[in-house]
């Protein structure tokens, strides 16, 4: 994306002059790409956290129309976005890698997805907002730009400018379950300051979408500050927002804020400095815990507490060893050692009952300060609501239990308004 600017400079002026018949306009177009310009020629490797609230809605169309047309003119006509179907919070670690946009689980050691949807087990997600976009409409693929005057926006009064990006020169891909990824084009609108050109605001709509599609209209909207990264300040998002009309009527709403930005300098690594004979009390543990036998039972509670209103999926979690646990005569899991892994799920469904879905997984074990991978199996997940509701001939309508997620518990919770898993929340996992 970088290189790309320097041949294409002159296009985009030429594009500018074109349209905005403005001397005022074509200026300071030229001073707003030239600023974005110098950050991403300046800009260090880095990383943020991206933390994403996701809610579900069904707008309240006085009559739904079938088509995606129809759709889009309703909904403009509606001040709210209607009833919360579901919702859920995610966290990610975002970085901008020579191929695009990077992501991992918050805390990872590694990215390991180019896709944000491919780490998130339900629900519609997008990538872009981080950087790609400013890259393109910065870069070769906007054209058509016209200059719209100053406008009122949540930072005032800024000056306004439009672009268009045709299929012909559009990255814009998207995908469904059911149909696999494509390419439509997109326009938007970005907004800056005339004293600094500062570009403030990014917004990027979809194309009309082919007929048949799952989706009807698309808005990605970016907000942009100056974040100090090592020695300089940068032009990065402080927070961003995708929102998604279906062609059933329900709409997405996916919210963004990044925080913790610095530089990325690539994977660290623990080292142990044992002796040359390997004894040292972290070789020890490790070659204890590496010999645990298949099928070793644990049972485990959440210390520090998950809390919804708090909690994402990508978060961290330890499970406590409730009880020691011995084979042939010996003990092979202490009280003090722990259990590490991550939400992968972290979903409250508000229709047709209030209910929890949460996931989770294991992945190492630690003893003395040393963690050893493994794999480990749930042995009771499932639906964890009171054995009251449960049998209430009277009680809401049950949750399905959703599928399982590869070496991961996933647990039901019916009922429950704010959900708290802490030293009351037992769990029992098995060795692979």
């Amino acid at each position: 994306m970088r290189s790309a600017f320097a041949t294409v400079c002159l296009a985009l002026v030429l594009c500018v002059t074109a349209y905005t018949q403005s001397p005022f306009a074509q200026t300071l177009f030229n001073r707003i790409r030239q600023n974005v310009r110098e950050d991403f020629k300046r800009a260090p490797r880095y990383t943020c956290v991206q933390t994403i609230t996701r809610v579900q809605y069904r707008p309240q169309y006085p009559n739904r129309p079938n088509s995606c047309p129809g759709l889009i003119a309703e909904r403009a006509k509606l001040d709210k976005p209607g009833v919360a179907l579901w919702r859920d919070r995610l966290r990610f670690d975002v970085a901008m890698g020579d191929k695009g946009e990077m992501f991992s689980w918050a805390g990872a050691t590694q990215f390991d997805s180019g896709d944000a949807g491919s780490l998130a087990l339900s629900g519609s997600t997008g990538s872009g907002d981080f950087a790609t976009f400013l890259g393109a409409v910065f870069g070769p693929d906007a054209e058509q730009f016209h200059y719209l005057g100053n406008k009122q926006t949540p930072f005032g009064l800024l000056e306004a400018f439009d672009f268009k990006v045709p299929l012909g020169k559009s990255h814009y891909t998207y995908k469904s379950a059911l149909r696999p990824a494509r390419i439509i084009g997109y326009q938007g609108r970005f907004y800056a300051d005339s004293e600094t050109a500062q570009l403030k605001r990014l917004v990027v709509e979809t194309a009309e979408f082919p007929p048949g599609d799952e989706f009807c209209h698309v808005t990605d909207t970016m907000d942009y500050g100056r974040i100090r990264i090592g020695q300089g300040d940068f032009l990065l998002p402080n927070a961003a927002s995708m929102v998604i009309l279906y062609a059933s009527g329900e709409e997405s709403h996916n919210d963004k804020r990044y925080s913790g930005c610095r530089e990325f300098t690539g994977t660290s690594k623990l080292r142990f400095d044992d002796d040359e004979e390997g004894n040292s009390p972290s070789a020890e543990a490790k070659a204890a815990l590496k010999a645990l036998p298949p099928k070793t039972r644990i049972r485990v509670k959440i210390d520090p507490p998950i809390e919804s209103a708090t909690a994402a999926a990508g978060d961290q979690i330890t499970g406590v060893v409730e009880r020691e646990v011995r084979k042939n005569g010996q003990v092979v899991v202490r009280t003090t050692d722990r259990l590490h892994g991550r939400i992968l799920r972290m979903e409250q469904f508000l229709v047709p009952t209030l209910a929890w879905v949460v996931a989770i997984r294991f992945d190492t074990i630690e003893r003395e300060g040393v963690e050893q991978p493994m794999i480990f199996e749930p042995v009771d997940d499932g639906d964890r609501t009171s054995v009251t509701t449960s049998l209430s001939r009277r009680g809401p309508p049950r949750i399905a239990l959703p599928e399982r997620p590869k070496n991961g518990g996933i647990f039901v919770f019916s009922n429950v308004g704010n959900l708290v898993l802490d030293k009351n929340f037992h769990s029992e996992w098995e060795t692979h």
